[in-house]
């Protein structure tokens, strides 16, 4: 007898691509969360700082942070109004865009918005990061050491020891508003113990009792 052509057989040595599975199961841990808490935030940020955010997530340890992946979690939640998880989702999908991510929680959303409004942590800037004002370092002498004057050359500053003390000869742009950071600008930076990179949270939208809110 002809085997039916809908018949189909499957090897089970065969796997799914990774990929695929890594997908999946970003969409189903997503989903799983909106099953269990009632109220959803997304949130964006900047500056991460990831020793920082470990309390974030000790705060909320009773909760579910997703970050990153922003398609798969919009996939998750329902991108239009057909095809979203729960109503009003499709809503909360449109607002993941850039540095986000949704926190799911059984809490109020008082207690959520101020907990990150009071989450202001400023910190060294990184090579890369576009600073928001210019920092320039004046001809004159400066509180370093001595012996850091091979240091303070290989990044670019023209420096003399007088009567003991580090002179600074030229005048050198730390940082220019608008121009992203060189490592070496970093670095002065570091030295001169100015913290120009501020990591903070915002809740720009919630989900509470299947109703939409944009704050």
């Amino acid at each position: 007898m002809p085997r039916s052509k809908r018949v189909k057989v499957i090897s089970l040595t065969k796997t799914q691509p990774k990929g695929a599975d890594f997908k999946r199961k970003i969409i189903n841990d997503v989903r799983e969360g909106l099953d269990e808490y009632e109220n959803v935030f997304v949130f964006a940020f900047e500056n991460m700082r990831t020793v920082v955010f470990k309390d974030v997530r000790t705060r909320f340890a009773d909760s579910k942070i997703c970050l990153g992946k922003n398609k798969l979690m919009a996939a998750a939640l329902g991108k239009s109004l057909e095809d979203e998880y729960k109503e009003d989702l499709h809503h909360v999908s449109a607002k993941l865009s850039g540095d986000c991510g949704l926190l799911m929680t059984n809490e109020p959303k008082e207690d959520v918005v101020e907990y990150f409004e009071g989450l202001v942590v400023a910190d060294f800037a990184k090579a890369g990061v576009v600073p928001k004002d210019s920092i320039v370092m004046k001809p004159g002498p400066l509180a370093f050491p001595v012996d850091m004057m091979d240091q303070l050359r290989k990044l670019g500053l023209v420096v003399e020891v007088v009567s003991g003390t580090v002179v600074l000869k030229n005048t050198f742009q730390v940082a220019k508003k608008g121009v992203a950071l060189t490592p070496e600008q970093a670095k002065v930076l570091v030295h001169m113990g100015k913290k120009i990179c501020v990591f903070k949270v915002t809740i720009t939208a919630a989900w509470m009792d299947g109703e939409f809110e944009e704050l």
